[in-house]
């Protein structure tokens, strides 16, 4: 999983490697908790709301059985992963169903986003939906070749970006598909029911969704969680 161009294709279990030229830790696990069948279920009778600008359609908080399955799951793979930890907190936890229509994305979902300037913090997203629904892609931004934004990397980065609109205009309001606007594609983990997708927040990634119909009703759209976790 180490060169720069990798697609992380199904394959049973739990499979580490590294990502891009700076070789950020990733983790793909397929099988990640039991019944999940029961957890896409439950799903359907949760509060949904959009929280947040970022994310393209509603989200709802995780049930207690689940937060504590992916707890105990935690323990035994972010080890695995990141090294040795003193501890980890689960900081967000959502059930998430991209519903937004292509055109009416705002900016920043027509291009990869972090999700934290800290290193520390870890993002995963587990799929309850099946490979058609789109997985995870990863980015290289190439004015500057972050593939990580750091606090110290944020002003350049943002800068640069500010002078690419200026220069090119702002992307077409559409899901991003490949290399685009000034970003190369590094790496791709597809959608697979039951699978779950570990990496640093500070990744540039974004949800592979170009040409994907995206249902309204959790149970028949592409329904994921994410969580957002700090290392210690």
């Amino acid at each position: 999983m180490s060169n720069a161009a990798d697609n992380f294709l199904p394959s049973p279990g739990m499979r580490l490697g590294t990502i891009g030229s700076e070789a950020s830790p990733l983790a793909v696990i397929d099988g990640f908790l039991p019944d999940p069948e029961a957890k896409r279920e439950r799903a359907s009778g949760l509060d949904w709301q959009v929280r947040g600008n970022y994310y393209p359609g509603p989200r709802a908080e995780v049930d207690p059985a689940y937060a504590a399955q992916l707890g105990r799951a935690l323990r035994q793979i972010l080890p695995q992963v990141f090294g040795p930890i003193r501890s980890a907190q689960v900081l967000r936890c959502y059930y998430s169903l991209a519903t937004t229509r292509s055109e009416q994305l705002t900016l920043p979902q027509r291009i990869p986003h972090v999700d934290s300037y800290d290193p520390s913090q870890i993002a995963l997203v587990h799929y309850l939906c099946p490979e058609q629904f789109g997985g995870t892609a990863f980015y290289r931004y190439s004015a500057t070749g972050f593939e990580t934004i750091n606090e110290v990397r944020s002003a350049p980065y943002l800068q640069s970006l500010d002078a690419d609109f200026a220069r090119h205009g702002q992307p077409p309001a559409a899901y991003i598909g490949g290399d685009a606007s000034g970003f190369e594609r590094i790496g791709l983990c597809p959608a697979a029911f039951n699978r779950a997708v570990l990496f640093p927040g500070n990744l540039l990634h974004c949800a592979d969704l170009a040409g994907v119909d995206l249902p309204c009703a959790p149970l028949a759209g592409r329904l994921t969680v994410a969580a957002f976790i700090r290392l210690n």
